[in-house]
């Protein structure tokens, strides 16, 4: 799975991954986002919870919408083919066959994204998380990816006494 590569190490908000803005529209449609994202779930601390738990290196498969989950656990940069570094931060991936969604955290603020798919493959283009159909789609499966990340922890905790 192919991490999403930033131009820098800052957010990007309402652009798409070339730093540019598609429409007017793209703003409006970013704040509504960012309005909803003031009590979801999906936080900062919740992002550290699943990024640095103890028991999963790179990703896992759970019961939920978006099923397989990809976990970039340390920011770098990153030396592209055409000779300019690119920024990969910390983020947790959520996929299917159809969409990909990344929950990205760059210095502790969050940053929602679609990434493309293509009939070739994933790529890296990148862009704003837009329709809050699609937010609800995440913080469901956040939340489903929490509660498995702690009933495993509790198991953990249950072996350990034994």
């Amino acid at each position: 799975m192919n991490s999403i590569y930033y131009l820098n190490d800052r957010i990007l908000g309402h652009l798409d991954s070339t730093r540019k803005v598609k429409s007017f529209l793209w703003k409006l449609m970013y704040k509504r986002i960012k309005n909803k994202m003031n009590t979801s779930l999906i936080n900062p601390i919740n992002i550290k919870k699943i990024i640095f738990n103890k028991h999963h290196i790179n990703g896992l498969n759970y019961n939920a919408p978006l099923p397989t989950v990809f976990i970039q656990r340390s920011a770098s940069w990153y030396l592209g083919d055409d000779e300019k570094e690119y920024y990969v931060p910390l983020s947790i991936g959520f996929t299917n066959d159809k969409i990909r969604f990344e929950v990205v955290l760059i210095d502790g603020e969050v940053d929602l994204r679609n990434v493309q798919i293509t009939k070739s493959g994933i790529n890296n283009k990148h862009n704003p998380m837009l329709l809050v159909k699609n937010l609800k789609i995440l913080e469901l499966c956040f939340e489903l990816l929490l509660e498995h990340l702690e009933k495993e922890e509790n198991e953990k905790k249950e072996e350990d006494r034994t």
